[in-house]
């Protein structure tokens, strides 16, 4: 006969769904707050990276919660392939074939934290738009503000044309947050109860230990 579920396995279940939740919330905060709150970056720093035969000048700046990420591809392609230069998942080139364009600029937000569960993409292939900025150029500290102002408002040549979930990020992100919730209070519960210090099992539990006198 399959047995009931216990009133302390009940409230387990009960806690985890609530941590969840309460995960699920924090999470977003997490992603969406950090561009509201941005005022200034840290100052981005400048590089190339090479993916087979494409160059790109790379520049990258961070603050918390947020991450930006601007490409400029570099004409013309190189005669030997090469692969240089290490940069996260979110912010990979996306491969070739590229569009004939003077020039090809790449601006990618990723947001959230710890990990980045949110990445926005701007993609640029002519000069009448401002942002973003050359990568080559782009050594201040205000092109991950102004990502954040156009991820929120359309700003400053329109929105992200490419908005993505970056699951493993989303997931580790309510994960961590849950067991923010979940951790202290369990030891809240255990501590109002005067669990600690108390015995595994208790004298009274030991019902089958019985004196039969004879």
């Amino acid at each position: 006969m399959r047995r009931m579920p216990t009133s302390s396995a009940r409230s387990r279940v009960i806690r985890i769904a609530v941590a969840l939740v309460v995960g699920l919330a924090a999470a977003a905060v997490s992603t969406y707050l950090p561009m509201y709150m941005v005022e200034r970056g840290g100052g981005a720093t400048i590089g190339t990276i090479h993916r087979g035969v494409h160059g790109w000048w790379h520049a990258r700046d961070r603050v918390f919660g947020l991450r930006w990420s601007n490409l400029m591809l570099i004409d013309p392609p190189l005669s030997t392939p090469l692969w240089d230069g290490e940069v996260s998942g979110w912010e990979e080139p996306p491969p070739p074939p590229y569009p004939a364009a003077q020039f090809l600029r790449i601006g990618t937000l990723a947001a959230g934290w710890p990990l980045p569960a949110l990445r926005m993409r701007w993609t640029v292939t002519s000069m009448t738009r401002s942002f973003p900025v050359p990568a080559e150029l782009d050594d201040a500290d205000t092109s991950i503000v102004y990502a954040a102002e156009s991820a929120l408002t359309g700003t400053r040549g329109g929105g992200p044309e490419q908005v993505e979930v970056l699951w493993i990020g989303a997931v580790v992100n309510v994960v961590f947050y849950a067991a923010v919730v979940v951790g202290p209070v369990g030891l809240l519960r255990r501590a109002l109860r005067g669990d600690f210090g108390r015995p595994a099992h208790s004298a009274g539990s030991s019902g089958s230990s019985t004196i039969t006198s004879r």
